[in-house]
């Protein structure tokens, strides 16, 4: 159980029927950044004012988180006592969360706030492993935990400290992977027979369970103010591709033309997705808008591009593989 819920986890980190028949073609413009000290680059996602959070490997495949301001300064995120960071998220008012390695071995949560200090926490006072996976705007974050027992839930921190754990009835594990500005949080859950299904929970803490037609495996990855949820999911024949939930619980499945895996990794709040696909050996990024029209993009030179967030003035942040192996972040904006 515990195995099962992480590797899916870390798959999810690590990566037809369409409303759009062809690729378009869109001009854009690519601004890339690279920590000081970096060796790979990967950020975790941007906040409406261009602010960017995400984590680095410096030369002796240390781990860091960074901060990178809409003005394009960068600095480093490492919790006292940490041996590895990865920060996940910037609010409103910038202050960044994610979670670190203590040097025992165990994972902890923080939040950085705007004005420097670090806060360190746990999702229980028993909990063996927290690890944060977003925040709204507001400066909820939601995350995964485990239990003494090793049993997996997920959990809501509220901007004043308060935790709220839960898991989905009947679950053997739980993960809360996105939260809205609304308060809505969407994740998956692992059944008693170990196949991995979508949820919503509401802002009163209801859940609802889902999964798109002919899923065999779910795992959304984030949720907007308007309630659509993207993710991907494996049909029977496990292929990976990805999906747009409407908060009505109508399902569309997306697919870049060409594409053999797709993952749809976040969504603006005026419904715009973003992800990647696979397409032979060179992996892409794309924009869907709202119309149902699908652009395929990379950074020149770039053979591997990933793509992590998409902010309102659909500004979308990535990393990018045109330097034998060495992966930059970018920013990129339309025109």
């Amino acid at each position: 159980m515990k195995t099962s819920i992480l590797n899916r986890w870390a798959a999810f980190v690590a990566i037809l029927i369409s409303l759009c028949s062809a690729a378009q073609s869109q001009a854009f413009n690519y601004q890339s950044f690279v920590p000081a000290g970096s060796d790979q680059t990967i950020p975790g996602s941007i906040n409406e004012r261009g602010d960017i959070a995400g984590l680095y490997l410096d030369a002796k495949y240390a781990l860091h988180g960074f901060f990178r301001s809409s003005g394009g300064s960068i600095f480093a995120i490492d919790p006292p006592g940490s041996t590895g960071t990865v920060a996940r998220g910037v609010d409103a008012a910038g202050n960044i969360s994610g979670y670190y390695q203590d040097q025992a071995g165990s994972y902890h949560g923080f939040v950085r706030k705007s004005a420097g200090q670090y806060l360190s926490f746990d999702a229980t006072t028993t909990a063996t492993f927290s690890i944060v996976l977003a925040n709204n705007s507001a400066g909820e974050l939601v995350g995964i935990f485990l239990d003494p027992l090793g049993g997996n839930y997920g959990f809501l921190r509220a901007p004043n400290g308060t935790i709220t754990t839960f898991g989905v009835p009947g679950s053997a594990g739980t993960a809360a992977v996105s939260v809205s500005d609304a308060g809505e949080i969407a994740g998956y859950y692992t059944d008693t027979r170990n196949l991995q299904h979508g949820f919503l929970r509401t802002s009163i803490g209801a859940t609802r369970s889902f999964d798109p037609p002919g899923s065999v495996l779910t795992l959304p990855t984030a949720i907007n103010r308007a309630g659509q949820i993207v993710g991907f999911y494996l049909d029977s024949k496990q292929v990976q591709r990805g999906f747009l939930r409407e908060a009505n619980g109508t399902f569309i499945s997306i697919d870049p033309p060409g594409s053999s895996a797709t993952n749809v990794t976040a969504i603006s709040p005026d419904g715009e997705a973003v992800g990647n696909y696979q397409s032979g050996r060179a992996q892409h990024g794309f924009l869907r808008k709202p119309d149902g029209t699908i652009v395929s993009f990379d950074p020149p030179g770039s053979t591997e591009t990933s793509v992590f967030g998409i902010t309102c003035s659909h500004q979308i942040v990535g990393n990018e593989n045109s330097h034998n192996g060495v992966f930059r972040g970018f920013v990129l904006t339309t025109h």
